[in-house]
């Protein structure tokens, strides 16, 4: 349970991590949302963009916690794998800042 635990925290972090991010190169015009789900609602607006990824990504890590028990090795899994690919995520936003970093005077 601890590791569940502790993914689940990672997760967290990461998602705040690419939340906060994304809206730097949104609101800088270096890049573009990707995703047309979330591209939507940056169209409407910024908070219901944040509203939008925090409500969904919370309720996301709701559900693995509350079927940990039940399908605790899937669960793990599932919970390894986004925690995976947000690490990707993760290292791509930091490429791209160390890339304008290097790239500006």
């Amino acid at each position: 349970m601890k590791t569940f635990v502790r993914l689940a925290y990672i997760l967290t972090i990461l998602i705040l991590i690419d939340l906060t991010a994304t809206l730097y190169w949104l609101a800088n015009d270096i890049a573009h949302e990707a995703n047309p789900l979330m591209n939507f609602f940056l169209e409407l607006s910024p908070l219901s963009f944040i509203l939008a990824k925090l409500g969904m990504s919370g309720v996301g890590i709701a559900i693995l916690c509350f079927l940990r028990k039940r399908f605790k090795k899937i669960i793990f899994k599932l919970l390894l794998i986004l925690n995976l690919i947000y690490l990707a995520v993760f290292i791509y936003h930091l490429w791209a800042l160390l890339f304008l970093a290097i790239t500006t005077n």
